[in-house]
């Protein structure tokens, strides 16, 4: 392995208890360890909205899906404590996270879950505007055909600023993952969407101490820039706000730890001793 002068950790990572992973949680932490990370933080799906359908509110355990409930979520805690408990002692610190798909009135329900469980790292991320999926190739044309570039980002933006203003995450999910499948849909112009829309976000997110992270999926979909571009962070930092974490945003094993060396530089505030 070749020497860096830092150690990574991936605080954006999906075992199978995500219905759309694969690779339970012992294999995402020997993958870890593989490839010298020092922590692996689980960010498991928590899309609760009653508007899509009923498959994806759920958990898988033991190749089954549930309907989240307190149950299944104390079964995901459970079962990442204990890979904690068996991987720190090789090196591995593996903590407890959840990524919490924003829909308009989830603030209660989403209250009551933070009150009950606890999580190491709260994410919060927007995949879905109008019950349908920008980020689900099957679902991404029919969303973005329902509105103009403008329109999808006024969508969009509130959405977001809704959910760093209800003050209940630690972080924003892939800023910018509109461009998955918009940049292939609206062409250049959805790379602009977000001025004059983010900046009072970054004024909220400032206030509140919330940050936002580094995401490197963007290079597996096939961009050329992580989530969000570096215009993005560029503006962030000169507004106050702190990059929180980086993450690879796995779905399999393979892919954990995925360009986090490339995001390192990036991400420089979380790495004080590392010389750029």
């Amino acid at each position: 392995m070749a020497y860096r002068a830092y150690v990574l950790a991936d605080y954006h990572v999906h075992p199978d208890f995500s219905i759309d992973a694969v690779g339970n949680i012992d294999e995402h932490c020997r993958a870890a360890l593989n490839k010298g990370l020092a922590e692996i933080c689980f960010t498991t799906h928590y899309d609760n909205d009653p508007k899509i359908p009923a498959k994806v509110r759920t958990m898988r355990i033991n190749g089954e899906l549930h309907q989240l409930s307190d149950k299944t979520v104390k079964t995901y805690l459970d079962a990442v404590e204990k890979a904690h408990k068996k991987y720190f002692p090789r090196g591995l610190k593996v903590s407890a996270g959840i990524e919490v798909g924003w829909f308009p009135g989830c603030e209660k329900e989403l209250t009551a879950l933070f009150s009950k469980h606890a999580f190491d790292y709260k994410l919060v991320g927007l995949h879905d505007i109008g019950a349908l999926s920008f980020c689900y190739h099957k679902q991404a044309e029919k969303c973005f055909s329902r509105y103009s570039p403008e329109e999808f980002a006024d969508h969009y933006f509130s959405l977001i600023k809704d959910a760093v203003d209800s003050d209940l995450f630690d972080s924003v999910a892939h800023l910018d993952v509109y461009r998955r499948y918009g940049q292939g849909y609206y062409g250049e112009p959805i790379l602009n969407i977000y001025r004059g829309r983010i900046e009072p976000i970054f004024e909220a997110m400032n206030k509140s101490g919330m940050g936002f992270e580094i995401n490197t999926s963007a290079f597996r979909h096939g961009l050329d820039q992580f989530y969000p571009t570096m215009d993005i962070v560029n503006l962030a930092r000169k507004m106050g706000v702190r990059v929180a974490a980086i993450g690879s945003d796995a779905h399999r094993p393979d892919d954990v730890g995925g360009d986090l060396d490339a995001a390192a530089p990036v991400a420089h505030e979380l790495f004080p001793y590392c010389d750029e």
